[in-house]
């Protein structure tokens, strides 16, 4: 989301309008301009959790450096990292910029770029371990992103924290191709004169290649779980069976078109039972990875075209029974039984 055209695109100027505008905002004023839906929705939230405009004390500190090396380890979005690095770090070391990862609380973990402009953000806590939720530090494009789950550019003012007037930056959340939730968000942030209105489009794309890394690696994961796991769902013979991961999608099925629906909601222990889609009960047991779904034979019916009708006769020679058309045979003491209900 960029800013908007009907005003000036000068980084300067446009800077110097904002101001304006949220000096305005701020204190109850006429304002020259409404600030953007986003950013006053921002505001909002921010002012809500008592982040103070004017004497901001700077991002938490959560991380020291020295666990910044497991934290990282242990993110899905370190397998992409060389491929952000060849998107955006070059050109943020262009463009006077630096290029920054979040976790999904918004904690930095990554930031790389120039090392004027690494310098200038140490002066303003924007070093990994830190963290830039809303609720933490006001309005920004990280932390917005965030609470929006939507790509979003802050530039000057538009931070509601006076110390961060002099940066832009533009933040654009990555998903997890597996759950579908936020688990980062990729940033590129730099001094307001350096501002660039390609730099949102960029972000955005390098956010969407990142995803697509991780969707091919989830793809290739499911294909080895599906080959790993076909004894098992053989071994159940007949019965109806389905892979699901630990997030429940699912990967496969017994018969192939049993359970025709792409993700089924978990118990919160494996071994307990849940209700499929069509109303039957299913039992969720662990595999080594993932879960095997177990649940009842199909009930067959009988179409109401091909029901056999019972036809008893209690005239002429004496009692007797068809079924579908075909007689049946009956026992003496059945025969008398019939003979004397017709009494």
């Amino acid at each position: 989301m960029g800013l908007p055209t009907t005003r000036s695109t000068d980084p300067a100027a446009r800077a110097r309008q904002l101001a304006q505008i949220r000096e305005a905002v701020l204190s109850g004023d006429p304002a020259p301009g409404p600030p953007r839906p986003v950013v006053s929705e921002s505001w909002s939230r921010s002012l809500a959790a008592d982040i103070d405009p004017d004497r901001g004390a700077g991002p938490p500190m959560v991380f020291q450096q020295s666990e910044m090396a497991d934290i990282r380890a242990d993110h899905p979005l370190a397998e992409t990292l060389p491929l952000l690095r060849e998107t955006l770090v070059a050109i943020a070391d262009e463009a006077v910029h630096m290029m920054i990862v979040t976790d999904a609380e918004g904690h930095i973990l990554w930031r790389e770029g120039r090392y004027d402009v690494l310098r200038r953000a140490d002066k303003v806590g924007l070093v990994e371990g830190t963290r830039w939720s809303e609720d933490s530090i006001g309005t920004n494009a990280m932390g917005t992103a965030l609470a929006t789950g939507l790509a979003v550019q802050i530039h000057s003012a538009e931070h509601l924290v006076r110390t961060y007037h002099s940066w832009t930056c533009a933040a654009c959340p990555v998903h997890d191709p597996d759950s579908g939730r936020v688990i980062g968000v990729v940033d590129v942030t730099g001094p307001v004169r350096s501002f660039h209105p390609s730099t949102m489009a960029l972000v955005g794309a390098a956010a969407k290649l990142a995803e697509g890394q991780l969707r091919f690696r989830m793809q290739a994961h499911d294909e080895a779980l599906r080959a790993r796991c076909a004894p098992t769902l053989a071994a159940l013979g007949g019965g109806f069976g389905a892979l699901v991961t630990p997030s429940g999608r699912v990967l496969a099925s017994q018969p192939s078109d049993w359970l025709a629906v792409p993700r089924v909601s978990l118990p919160a222990q494996p071994g307990a039972g849940l209700t499929l889609p069509d109303g039957r009960a299913a039992v969720l047991e662990p595999l080594a990875e993932g879960y095997l779904l177990r649940a009842e034979q199909r009930v067959r019916t009988v179409a109401p075209s091909s029901c056999a009708h019972l036809r008893l006769r209690f005239l002429g020679h004496g009692p007797s029974a068809e079924l579908g058309g075909r007689r049946l045979r009956r026992s003496e003491e059945h025969t008398s039984e019939l003979q004397s209900h017709h009494d």
